[in-house]
């Protein structure tokens, strides 16, 4: 994982778990400056509560958004909401986007039983078939884990699928992205967009703010 990733994250406060994160090449275990961050970090204060009434999911933010439009705007087919924060004019500077059913019910096992093992082998093939520049198994809260990632600024391409890299695409933009279950099962997939570059401050909000998603009354 990167440096700047690994800053990132220790800035952010986001506890990595004792086993270590999973990368494509290998396993980087836990360090402790960053669980000394994590044990200093003071936790987000999120003032704002959003109650989405088309999906019945409420969530703390960092600020009333400005404006909220549907998922599928930015990627079509998908069920959820955009969050937005600030932008200008149709540029979207910073946002959550929040989806729901964001993956099949037989996508990821129950991280919360999954062991060691299991949980590198599963950590390395999602790195390996998307573009994330470092992937975890995070604590979201005591009892409930979640699927930490960061999307790649450079992404190795290999164009004709013979296991060599052939070319590498620059992004402008990183994303965080969390993926969990909640304790009433719902799928949710968080999206953390903040242009032009992630602040340590923004993913800590994002992640406490995931903290605090909880679906619809049952």
């Amino acid at each position: 994982m990167k440096k700047h990733t690994k800053h990132i994250l220790a800035a952010a406060g986001i506890s990595l778990l004792l086993f270590g994160t999973a990368h494509a090449e290998n396993t980087v275990p836990a360090t402790k400056p960053m669980e000394q961050a994590v044990q200093e970090h003071s936790q987000t204060v999120l003032p704002y509560l959003y109650e989405s009434k088309a999906y019945g999911y409420r969530i703390m933010c960092p600020k009333a958004p400005v404006g909220v439009i549907p998922a599928s705007v930015l990627y079509e087919g998908r069920k959820g909401e955009v969050l937005i924060f600030e932008n200008e004019e149709y540029n979207i500077k910073y946002a959550w986007v929040v989806l729901v059913d964001a993956f099949s019910a037989d996508a990821l096992p129950d991280l919360n039983s999954i062991d060691r093992e299991q949980a590198e082998t599963l950590l390395k093939g999602i790195m390996g078939s998307n573009g994330y520049e470092g992937i975890m198994l995070v604590n979201l809260t005591e009892r409930n884990k979640a699927i930490f990632a960061m999307t790649a600024k450079e992404i190795e391409i290999d164009e004709d699928g013979d296991g060599v890299v052939d070319a590498a695409a620059h992004a402008d933009t990183q994303m965080a992205v969390l993926f969990f279950r909640s304790a009433n099962g719902e799928r949710y997939g968080l999206e953390l967009i903040d242009n032009p570059e992630l602040r340590a401050a923004s993913v800590s909000a994002f992640v406490e703010g995931a903290r605090t998603l909880a679906g619809a009354q049952k």
